[in-house]
């Protein structure tokens, strides 16, 4: 009987997170800033769609948009350890709000490549008479959501009312939609991202992602045709572009690798000791040329 009364209250919450969960199963490639450019062109051509096409034809949109994506963690940084992104990403076409929401992916699955995402709805407007209104994320997450996010995360050890800001990123995002008969197939999507903070560190990376309510959906039989799809994607590009490399690192993960190899933002981070350093050796040059 007991255990009846906990399913029955626990119902409403997996119910929850199941409606905004769906597998996310996409390549990675880094690849030098330089190469971004032609690599863009070339996706774009009719020779590099006739190498994807099988027994159907395929065709192809492009999209161009900008995000602000608003990493969060707490002070030990057990997201980043753990490489899970949690951000509140704000989309723009053309200089224009178009879309908020709240995203969570959970670390990579044992074949490296496919992780669960889970969304969120912001909120229209914050209710200050809300105990929560204060917090740095979930004032912005919907009172029915927050149950669901913080069972998310403690499956990870992590309590949600430790999280505040760590990394705001803005990216240009330039993407291929790929379409076969039975509809939305895949996509390339070129991502050049750069930190909000000094020094502006940036990167470019590219994700080949089959679509992802299609693939979770799909049958098994289904879903390893399109794993096949999405490694012949792969391949075909690193055959064709030999600089890129595959780099499964999420996104919070490989910025934070960028700041914590540079000299730079090492600099930065501790500019008043570097400043007391200068005055002290400035004072002991001038009492030294005084003597």
């Amino acid at each position: 009987m007991k255990a009846l009364i906990i399913v029955l209250c626990l119902l409403p919450t997996l119910l929850i997170s199941q409606a905004g969960q769906r597998i996310e199963s996409e390549f990675k490639l880094g690849m030098p800033l330089e190469t971004a450019k032609p690599l863009w062109q070339y996706l774009q051509s009719d020779t590099f769609l006739k190498k994807l096409s099988q027994d159907k034809p395929l065709t192809t949109n492009i999209s161009v948009e900008d995000f602000v994506d608003i990493y969060y963690d707490d002070e030990n940084h057990n997201l980043l350890f753990q490489e899970i992104g949690l951000r509140h990403r704000s989309r723009y076409i053309n200089d224009t709000l178009i879309k908020q929401l709240i995203q969570l992916k959970t670390p990579l699955t044992a074949d490296g490549v496919a992780r669960t995402e889970v969304k969120y709805e912001v909120k229209n407007s914050i209710d200050k008479s809300d105990l929560l209104a204060r917090h740095p994320l979930l004032k912005f997450i919907k009172k029915r959501d927050r149950n669901d996010l913080k069972y998310q995360l403690n499956r990870f050890k992590i309590n949600a009312l430790d999280l505040t800001p760590e990394l705001s990123l803005r990216q240009t995002r330039k993407r291929i939609y790929i379409q076969d008969g039975l509809g939305s197939l895949a996509t390339f999507t070129l991502d050049n991202v750069i930190s909000l903070d000094f020094p502006y560190h940036q990167y470019t990376e590219m994700e080949m992602e089959l679509n992802e309510v299609r693939y979770t959906e799909a049958t098994d039989t289904e879903r390893h045709k399109m794993d096949s799809f999405n490694q012949k994607m792969r391949n075909q590009i690193l055959t064709d572009f030999p600089t890129l490399f595959q780099d499964q690192t999420p996104k919070y993960n490989k910025m934070w690798q960028l700041i914590d190899n540079s000299l730079t933002s090492t600099l930065y981070k501790n500019l008043m000791w570097a400043i007391l350093l200068l005055l002290i050796l400035l004072a002991s040059y001038l009492w030294i040329t005084r003597l």
